[in-house]
């Protein structure tokens, strides 16, 4: 019996339980911040247009500036967190308890916004779900109104009367932290803690979720803040790639020149994480790297007018204020040298030929790599923290490659914390596999290393290809009549049935068209989910129940099953002789009512099938 080490396996254990929640909070707060970086972005470039020491000085204009800061990017945070926590009505009421606190204090009201925005949201929930059901009929409109109102301007009141002034003494207490790092030329020290962190895929949380607000706030007192800089800076990446490409070996070094570009350009910075996590000992040429910057920064005395997001060259010189572009070109230069320099001391001490991208050392049990996943998959998502970087830039590249296969097959990027309820297939990177299980508990995951080449995303393409000769295949059978393949079979025709009522028919012909290998079995649940949406009953003595839109993923290949009822079966009060169960890949479905359609428009013919006792005769008219 092999030998275990609980005491290691329970520390694991706690150390992925923490990481994740840690993650989880940290997205969370990202997540009020992120949809607004625009509206972030827009403020920036008024102040470093139009501010008395911008590039184009214009009172006029300048006054934006203010009241942008001030209202509009609290109140758009506020909405946004009340929203992520309960729809529009959260994001309402969030941005009325917003404006409670905005009032209340002298200073912009970021952190005040990513507090009360999700805690009035969470209240208007908790109240919403205790009088479910218990509204008289006619006065929801009334009731929903009213509460909202009423509960908004009481946490409004609070948040004007107490929460402002302590959300004002805490962001006074962060700035006052920041400049005291600042003024003792210690700021360089932060990187210590954001650079481990951004490779433990906490870099959106600390980016949009601290910094940001944090930055934003001390533009409108300087016009400018280094605090933009602290963990958004491209240069440690960009040098520690340069140091791969031209030293390392194997894997690591042939991917390294793509890395380069989606890197330092596209600002895509989760794409170097893997390269650290290879080698550990690298996160030290990442913090000399980054905290050499800073301390340039902090001597020349220069900072961003805005938040640089994706974190890119191209972002840096676009928020750089008047003046200043040289200087903060030159801060993300020396953090590329010096990260470059100590990295490639490491790494060709280090390198082998075979030298590859960090493996999984924790395979996640729920790892599964049946093929039916691929053959009926209809759904891939690429998700990342955010769902906005290195994930559009997997599903863009993986999108392009399957091209060929010509695949009814939809590839898109998420947030890990957003997986569409439609997916079939999630890949991510191997540091969010659990958050992406824990939040897509049914999909298969793809872990992966590295978005540019990975073997786990080739052999996902290697399935995704025997799928495509598959669908050939079937395709030369429908050609040369293959019966087994056909639309429909006779062998999924029935007639002379009785049922008690409508459900036991749809399954009938669901079953039918699992039998026939049209679908699989929560196809026929689906069916019966969209018979209770609205009635399947067509006219004439004819009902075609079918899956509701979500539930296409469970559909293997078009087809059709037909059971007769010589006595009929009630349909919301009309009956149905002829129960017509259908399936389609894509909008083929819309062929296939357009065939049956056009197959019974003849009355007498179809009084003879719905009485027929020859399977074979609905058969030939249908196939004709």
């Amino acid at each position: 019996m092999a030998n275990v080490c609980y005491l290691c396996g329970i520390t694991f254990v706690i150390h992925c339980t923490m990481r994740d929640k840690i993650q989880n909070f940290g997205r969370a707060l990202s997540a009020m911040v992120m949809p607004n970086i625009g509206a972030f972005i827009a403020w920036g470039l008024i102040t470093a247009l139009f501010i008395p020491t911008g590039w184009f000085p214009n009172e006029h204009l300048a006054k934006l500036v203010s009241p942008m800061l001030t209202y509009m990017l609290p109140l758009l945070i506020g909405y946004t967190a009340g929203h992520n926590v309960s729809g529009v009505r959260g994001g309402v009421i969030g941005a009325i308890a917003t404006a409670g606190v905005i009032v209340g204090t002298d200073v912009p009201m970021f952190i005040g916004a990513m507090i009360m925005g999700p805690l009035a949201a969470w209240i208007i929930k908790k109240f919403d779900k205790a009088v479910e059901g218990k509204i008289r009929a006619g006065f929801e409109m009334l009731v929903n109104n009213f509460s909202l109102g009423i509960i908004g301007m009481l946490l409004a009141i609070a948040g004007f009367l107490t929460i402002g002034g302590a959300i004002s003494w805490i962001t006074e207490l962060f700035e006052s932290g920041i400049v005291y790092l600042k003024d003792h030329n210690m700021l360089p020290l932060v990187s210590i803690f954001i650079e481990p962190a951004k490779v433990m895929f906490l870099n959106n949380a600390i980016n949009h979720g601290i910094l940001t607000p944090l930055g934003t706030a001390q533009v409108a007192e300087f016009g400018e803040s280094i605090i933009f800089f602290l963990e958004s800076n491209p240069g440690p990446g960009f040098g520690l790639l340069m140091a791969y490409w031209i030293f390392g070996k194997g894997a690591a070094k042939s991917s390294a020149p793509g890395a380069v570009l989606i890197q330092f350009v596209g600002g895509i910075h989760e794409i170097y994480y893997p390269y650290v996590l290879s080698r550990p000992i690298l996160i030290l040429p990442m913090i000399l790297g980054a905290s050499s910057s800073i301390f340039f920064l902090t001597v020349v005395g220069a900072g961003l007018v805005g938040p640089i997001s994706p974190g890119s060259i191209i972002s840096v010189i676009l928020m750089a204020p008047k003046g200043k572009t040289l200087l903060l070109v030159g801060a993300v230069l020396i953090a590329a040298t010096v990260t470059f320099i100590t990295s490639a001391l490491i790494i060709r001490r280090t390198s082998k030929e075979d030298d590859t991208l960090p493996e999984n050392r924790f395979k996640p049990k729920y790892k599964r790599d049946a093929a039916a996943d691929v053959a009926k998959a209809r759904h891939i998502v690429f998700a990342c923290d955010a769902g906005m970087g290195s994930s559009a830039l997997g599903a863009t590249r993986f999108r392009k490659r399957i091209e060929a296969l010509a695949l009814d097959l939809k590839v898109t990027n998420s947030s890990v914390n957003s997986i569409p309820e439609d997916a079939d297939i999630v890949v991510c990177q191997q540091g969010l596999a659990s958050r992406a299980k824990g939040n897509a508990p049914k999909v298969r995951i793809v872990a992966i290393k590295n978005f540019l080449e990975d073997p786990a995303l080739d052999s996902l393409y290697d399935e995704l290809s025997k799928r495509s000769d598959k669908a050939a295949e079937a395709e030369d059978d429908v050609v040369t009549g293959g019966a087994h393949t056909s639309v429909l079979q006779l062998s999924s025709i029935k007639v002379g049935q009785k049922a008690a009522d409508k459900w036991e028919a749809i399954a009938e012909t669901g079953n039918l068209l699992v039998k026939g290998g049209y679908v699989s079995m929560e196809y026929v649940d689906a069916m019966m989910e969209r018979e209770r949406i609205t009635t399947t009953y067509l006219g004439m003595g004819i009902a075609i129940p079918h899956g509701t839109e979500s539930a296409k993923k469970n559909v293997i290949r078009t087809g059709i099953s037909v059971v007769q009822y010589p006595e009929g079966v009630e349909f919301d009060g009309e009956k149905a002789y002829l129960v017509i169960g259908i399936a389609g890949v894509g909008d083929e479905h819309l062929e296939l009512l357009a065939r049956v359609s056009e197959a019974l428009e003849d009355e007498d013919v179809l009084e003879k099938l719905k009485t027929t006792t020859d399977a074979e005769e609905i058969y030939k008219v249908l196939n004709a």
